[in-house]
């Protein structure tokens, strides 16, 4: 009897520790610094890849296993950039790593009115997104939701600065 409420109880120990890990802070986001990006290759129907320069500052390893940046103009959605396979960031190092990435596209329309708000009133233009990394079975995603273009633009640089 004692055997089986021992077992339980490791049981119940383990399954808390699973449900209250995922809600630490054993990552956050100023620990990745992004150093720049390179196209490698690109094609609007199938995708491109992309060489990113990133540094993990964390203990772990940590694999990205997802992430998405939507633009957006005026409440309609222009278009997405999406990861398409996980990459993985060693700990405590400075890595080169190729993502592939797709890209979706909404209506002509909303691409237009993003054309003339680029040469108006550029921070009309919002870009959204997630990262979503993991640690052993720990997942934590980090979320932005409609920051300006000129805010975007400082922290990543102008699209041109990715082209050879």
């Amino acid at each position: 009897m004692l055997k089986l409420i021992r077992r339980a109880l490791l049981v119940i120990a383990t399954l808390a520790t699973m449900l209250l890990l995922p809600s630490c802070n054993i990552i956050s986001k100023d620990d990745f610094v992004f150093h720049g990006a390179k196209i490698i290759s690109l094609n609007l129907t199938e995708g491109a890849q992309v060489e990113m320069v990133i540094e993990n500052k964390s203990p772990f390893k940590v694999t990205i296993v997802g992430g998405e940046l939507t633009a957006g103009c005026k409440g309609d959605i222009i278009g997405s950039v999406y990861m398409r396979e996980p990459v993985v960031l060693p700990k405590k190092s400075t890595t080169t790593v190729t993502v592939n990435v797709g890209f979706k596209f909404s209506s002509p329309m909303a691409a237009l009115r993003a054309l003339q708000a680029l040469t108006s009133s550029p921070d009309e233009i919002t870009i959204s997104g997630y990262g979503e990394g993991k640690i052993w079975f720990i997942h934590k995603r980090f979320e932005r939701t409609n920051v300006p273009l000129s805010k975007f633009i400082a922290i990543f640089g102008t699209p041109s600065d990715y082209f050879n």
